[in-house]
């Protein structure tokens, strides 16, 4: 894709827009970056992109811009339908986003790993394990890393460890702008309601999320789960070569669980390859099935199976997803601050055999709450609602268990305290976004973990 003296409209400078600004001065296009941000809340961009010689429209956005741009280049945060987009999509404008522009200048096999939930966790097991089993790579996406800084970096460049692979975990908002995006594996996690606040139901929803098989061959992989409603039923999008995980042995899948064990039914040999599961240390059925997806991307990609099951037995999980932040009289506290969909709390809730006192909560993203009543039933004594979407919480769950309403985080963390019992458990497991009180889900798991440890020193025996 020739960009030296084209005119590239970059829309939207959180760490994206700027990585992709990067990129675009070095092949020495012409590029505009607007945001309707003020240049102070852009600071740190701002400085970043200053440096570029590009031009910068903040606070605004112009129509012209737009208009006479030889490319614009969308940022995942920015939906389709903002006016200007359209007037330029209308006068034919070539949009695309971040992952498209990478793409097209990245000359590595790219593996794509989509869902709704698991995505990050399944992502760093794919990492340990192409690093425990011997594949140089390189990995970013929607985990925090442009797809765009592979090209900014030495790994770009022909070097003694060249990455043999490039993995990128995948929004459904960065799917929506990709045109020539084709990922040799494309793995989808699981489906579930999301983002419903940004598209207008679950089946558009969906559609984003299956354009990762879009461009795909009967050359490349499909890695899905076993028996998925939705991929079922829209079986003519996959042309690629199947290659499904799941824990029924009965419709026989290549990787399925038996008897503490995940079996890999080798596509390449045809032989069965057996890795053990009873040193796994972090909890849920959900996370057996991420490892399973993980070890088929592996085992494509070469990984020797030692290092496979090497990086099994010694991944901790991450930040923020059902991580244990301590104790105290018996009652433990977990921090899920990622979870922000019912489908993924609901994943939480089945890692206990403790009563749970559940603290949920945030700003709505529109989703049912429905599927959240029977396990609510079975593993929450007491369920403490807080932030924009307590109201509506509290009326559509009423019934499934006792229900306490806070005025904010802080508050639900203490009466959750003061209710609990020793053997029990305090879950931050929100069903919700963040952006109502923090910055990102990071910020309100950081706050999460600082009151329970406060409540910790404060409660802790004195010897």
């Amino acid at each position: 894709m020739e960009l030296e003296g084209r005119k590239v409209l970059i829309v939207g400078l959180a760490r994206t827009g700027v990585a992709a600004a990067r990129f675009l001065a070095l092949r020495k296009a012409r590029v505009i970056c607007t945001d309707l941000k003020a240049p102070e809340e852009l600071e740190d961009a701002v400085g970043l992109l200053e440096e570029t010689g590009s031009q910068l429209r903040l606070g605004e956005h112009r129509e012209e811009d737009f208009l006479e741009a030889d490319l614009i280049v969308l940022s995942p945060g920015v939906p389709l339908t903002i006016r200007p987009l359209q007037q330029a999509q209308a006068a034919g404008v070539e949009i695309i986003g971040e992952v498209e522009l990478a793409f097209r200048h990245i000359r590595r096999p790219v593996i794509g790993v989509t869902g709704t939930n698991g995505k990050t966790t399944t992502v760093n097991l794919i990492d340990s394990m192409l690093e425990q089993g011997g594949v140089p790579h390189w990995v970013g996406g929607n985990i925090g890393r442009p797809m765009t800084e592979f090209l900014l970096g030495p790994d770009a460049e022909a070097h003694e460890r060249k990455p043999e692979v490039v993995v990128v975990e995948l929004s459904s908002f960065q799917l929506e702008t990709i045109r020539h995006f084709r990922p040799w594996i494309a793995l989808w996690t699981n489906l579930s309601p999301d983002h419903l606040d940004r598209y207008p139901d679950m089946e558009a929803y969906a559609q984003a999320k299956a354009r990762i098989f879009l461009n795909q061959t009967g050359r490349d992989f499909a890695v899905v789960p076993d028996r998925d409603p939705w991929l079922e039923a829209h079986r003519d999008l996959i042309r690629a070569r199947l290659v499904r995980f799941g824990s029924s042995a009965e419709t026989a899948p290549q990787l399925c669980l038996q008897e503490g064990s995940i079996v890999y039914k080798n596509p390449e040999v045809g032989e069965e390859e057996v890795y053990e599961t009873r040193r796994v240390r972090i909890p849920g059925r959900h996370n057996l099935e991420n490892m399973m997806s993980a070890i088929a991307v592996a085992r494509i990609c070469g990984a020797e199976p030692r290092g496979i099951q090497k990086a099994m037995d010694s991944f901790t999980g991450l930040e923020h997803r059902v991580e244990y932040v301590g104790e105290v009289g018996g009652i433990r506290f977990y921090n899920d601050s990622k979870a922000t969909t019912v489908a993924s709390v609901v994943r939480a809730l089945e890692c206990f055999e403790d009563p749970v006192l559940l603290l949920a909560g945030g700003k709505d993203k529109g989703g049912p709450l429905d599927p959240l009543r029977e396990p609510l039933r079975r593993y929450v004594r007491r369920l403490f609602v807080y932030g924009a979407a307590a109201g509506r919480m509290a009326r559509e769950l009423q019934g499934a268990t006792e229900i306490e309403t806070a005025d904010d985080l802080d508050g639900a963390v203490a009466q959750a305290f003061r209710a609990g019992r020793a053997g029990e458990v305090i879950l931050l497991s929100p069903a919700c976004s963040s952006f109502d009180m923090f910055r990102d889900y990071e910020e309100r798991g950081q706050r999460f973990k600082a009151l329970a440890r406060e409540i910790m020193e404060r409660n802790e025996p004195k010897r």
